[in-house]
């Protein structure tokens, strides 16, 4: 296989960015529309099946069009995709509202702190290990190169994840302390204090992959953990799966665990006074964050590319027959549909747990997942160091 200059070398880098940036983009817009649909069947709701109804216009048009997309099979899904679509027009063309009193410089910096921190941990996660996709020979310039499953296969990898994510929470407080408003501020306050509590037991969750498989490379740990795990390592998984996932919902400001919002206290807590684009690049940030939750569970707890979870790959592959080999091997396809999978699972609990109180937040951080993560990660080096 040829090796790619410098320059084939950015121009590669710059087409996985780009693909990237359009799986971000697709996923985040599907997964706000399957929360419409999802919490109206729940909770039995009308949710984006009809809007507006009864008025003229362009709001009467997208009502009678989604009626009409309901009585064809398979296309009566996408119904209410117009309400969407109006949304984001919305967002784009609301006019921009700057507090008199606020401090416009940072307010106008806080969103695009949380998106850009959002946005570029992809750069360390990997979808698939090793390559991709070869470019065909006759593609001009880049043919018969490879393409990696990730942007940049850094042997820090979590590292950079975990310490670019965190981020996001700067964003967060400083809007809420730049919009000069008391509930912006209680909101940005909240964000926090349970930000800063859930981290550690996130964090603690996560060392357990990392002590199973030696490494802190992203793609190094997914595969170590699909196929390379013992029996007694399914133990400190499941349970780092539980613990992580918790966190992620509380990382992510998700129902139960949405204080720094809660509309019944604080208006809308710590973006209230933002209206535009500015808001939606909070909403874009938010569920940018989930994503990447769900691609970190999935990597390290799921199986990643592979397709049993918890280190289950490896132990059933030697006795799966010929035929099936197709499904023994890494493929992008199970990595993205775990995201997805886990994604529905941040829309389900959604619909189906209330809010906590805040010192119920901070009492379960505190006083349960990190003794319970602590012991996790005591268990899995002793499998490490006994077992291993």
């Amino acid at each position: 296989m040829p090796t790619p200059t410098l320059t084939q070398s950015i121009v590669i880098t710059l087409i996985q960015c780009l693909m990237v940036v359009i799986f971000v983009f697709v996923v985040v817009p599907l997964t706000v529309f399957a929360e419409r649909k999802v919490l109206g069947h729940l909770q039995q709701r009308l949710g984006s099946t009809r809007v507006a109804s009864g008025h003229v216009g362009f709001s009467g048009w997208m009502n009678r069009r989604m009626w009409k997309m309901g009585k064809v099979p398979v296309i009566s899904y996408w119904r209410g995709i117009p309400g969407l679509v109006g949304d984001v027009l919305k967002l784009i063309l609301k006019e921009d509202v700057i507090p008199a009193k606020a401090d416009k410089f940072v307010f106008f910096l806080a969103p695009s702190i949380s998106m850009v921190a959002a946005i570029v941990v992809f750069a360390a996660i990997s979808f698939v290990p090793g390559t991709f996709f070869t470019f065909p020979t006759w593609f001009p310039y880049l043919g018969g190169l490879p393409v990696s499953g990730g942007i940049s296969d850094i042997n820090v990898g979590l590292l950079w994840i975990l310490g670019v994510a965190t981020v996001g929470v700067y964003g967060i407080v400083l809007a809420g302390w730049s919009s000069n408003s008391k509930y912006p501020l209680l909101g940005g306050l909240r964000s926090a204090a349970q930000m800063v509590s859930y981290e550690v037991p996130l964090t603690l969750s996560l060392l357990a992959p990392v002590v199973l498989s030696s490494s802190l490379n992203f793609s190094e740990m997914a595969t170590r953990m699909a196929v390379g795990m013992p029996v007694w390592a399914l133990i400190p998984q499941v349970i780092g799966f539980l613990l992580y996932l918790t966190c992620g919902f509380a990382e992510t400001n998700r129902l139960p665990f949405d204080m720094p919002e809660a509309e019944n206290e604080l208006v809308a807590g710590f973006h209230t006074e933002y209206s535009g684009m500015k808001f939606g690049l909070f909403y874009l940030a938010e569920y940018i964050n989930m994503t990447v939750v769900s691609a970190l569970a999935s990597a390290f707890f799921l199986g990643g590319p592979w397709l049993l979870p918890f280190g289950l790959q490896g132990l059933l592959n030697p006795y799966l027959p010929g035929f099936l080999s197709w499904f023994t091997e890494p493929h992008a396809i199970f990595f993205v549909a775990k995201i997805v999978f886990l994604l529905f699972t941040f829309i389900w609990v959604r619909g189906t747990i209330p809010r906590y109180r805040y010192d119920q937040i901070m009492a379960v951080g505190w006083k349960y997942l990190i003794p319970l993560a602590l012991v996790n990660l005591l268990l899995a080096a002793a499998i490490r160091c006994f077992v291993v």
